[in-house]
């Protein structure tokens, strides 16, 4: 199948030609959602060509109007659409739909019909492939159009680069990506200075980086929850720059300077995710979703794997107990365990424990509040009690009492 058309051929012909071949790329088509999808954009050769243009001034909008314009080349001065443009809508459909086994097999339909790729064609391929652990053969294609890609002389942008890249620390050793950086680098393509730093120095460390992350999102032994939460942040840009601040900003805010410059250091040196980042964020999916037994479980497979709780895991972790009474045990065990580590609760932590021992209105477990702040002094640690009604603000007066008589009847003795 040509690209080009006769100039003898009516405006009616090519439109018909166009809805043969959208016909003929999704006529197999197994997935349900991605069948209802085709349905509306291929109504008719206007609707198809209405979510052309919407497609094209999305592009255009997020700066990739040249890759638009490449792909949405009429095939005559009649302005119909081309096929390599109905081939790509077909392809990035499977691909928004997770379905790398029918983009592939649209793809490979595709170039047996005599039409080639556009880059953004190239994109949307690798893009699936890369980031569908079903296969591993999906990795070596992704591998393969990239460089293929390159060899065209055509200039991706970074998101299928590090998709492959994580695919690699998922299924491959370090020297995979080593090998892999090094013929892209030959062929012209540098990547750039984020996600991780690709200096050979801290390769190995950001690939374990990417390897979490790809754990977190396709291992089937994860929360399914959790699992969602992570490939719909995976998504966000700019994901790992609020992590980062999120994490800096609640040290510095505690008055924990010395984590928060140490932490600040190692970003700027490797430019890497600490890995106490990504397991904190881990800790607080499973909070997020009320699943307590999750998130201690998170915690102490950080703990297995070698990484350090910074003051801010803590908190999460501590909130997080103390807000499940069947995980009170817990939130005092890692309380005391934080101080420990030469370690402050903030306020809303040192709280969030002793108001656990309020909501039970018992009076033994308020004289084992008494203790556990007694221990706490014996650290060096002195509760704030104006800082713990600012945190204790709504809750029933009666909490609020015992809370603070907890503390106050502990501090006089």
């Amino acid at each position: 199948m040509a690209e080009t058309s006769s100039p003898n051929s009516s405006a009616d012909d090519l439109k018909n030609h166009v809805m043969k071949i959208f016909q003929d790329a999704t006529k197999d088509c197994e997935d349900e959602y991605s069948k209802r999808e085709f349905g509306t954009i291929g109504r008719s050769y206007d609707s198809l060509n209405d979510f052309s243009i919407k497609l094209f001034n999305t592009m255009a909008d997020t700066g990739i109007v040249d890759r638009a314009r490449e792909m949405f080349k009429p095939v005559s001065d009649l302005g119909i659409l081309s096929p390599v443009a109905i081939f790509t809508i077909v392809i990035m459909t499977y691909a928004g739909n997770r379905k790398a086994k029918s983009a592939l097999k649209v793809y490979q339909h595709m170039i047996a019909t005599g039409v080639n790729p556009a880059c953004y064609t190239y994109v949307q391929l690798i893009c699936v492939l890369a980031t569908d652990f079903s296969n591993v053969k999906f990795l070596r294609y992704a591998k393969k159009y990239f460089l293929e890609m390159l060899d065209k002389g055509m200039k991706p942008n970074p998101t299928p680069f590090w998709n492959i890249m994580e695919a690699i620390a998922y299924r491959e050793p370090v020297e995979k990506a080593k090998e892999f950086l090094e013929q892209v680098k030959a062929k012209g393509f540098m990547p750039p200075d984020s996600g991780f730093h690709y200096k050979e120095a801290y390769l190995a460390k950001g690939m374990q980086t990417l390897k979490m992350y790809a754990n977190l999102v396709h291992n089937d032994t994860i929360d399914k929850d959790v699992r969602n939460y992570f490939y719909m942040l995976r998504i966000s840009t700019d994901h790992a720059e609020k992590l980062l601040n999120k994490m800096y900003n609640a040290l510095v805010e505690d008055g924990n300077e010395d984590e928060a410059t140490e932490f600040f250091n190692e970003v700027e040196e490797t430019g890497i995710e600490p890995m106490v980042v990504i397991h904190t964020a881990v800790i607080e999916a499973y909070l997020l979703f009320g699943k307590t037994k999750g998130a201690l479980e998170a915690y102490l497979a950080m703990l297995a794997a070698g990484v350090a709780p910074n003051s801010y895991t803590y908190t999460v972790l501590i909130k997080g107990l103390s807000a499940d009474s069947n995980f009170f045990g817990d939130a005092k065990k890692y309380l005391l365990e934080m101080m420990d580590k030469g370690k402050r609760p903030n306020a809303a932590t040192f709280t969030a424990v002793i108001e656990g021992f309020a909501k039970q209105g018992d009076k033994a477990v308020e004289e084992e509040g008494k203790e556990l702040v007694q221990l706490m002094l014996d650290k060096g640690f002195v509760p704030n009690a104006k800082a713990m009604m600012e945190v204790l603000k709504g809750r029933p007066t009666s909490v609020i009492r015992s809370a603070m008589s907890i503390v106050l009847s502990t501090l006089k003795q």
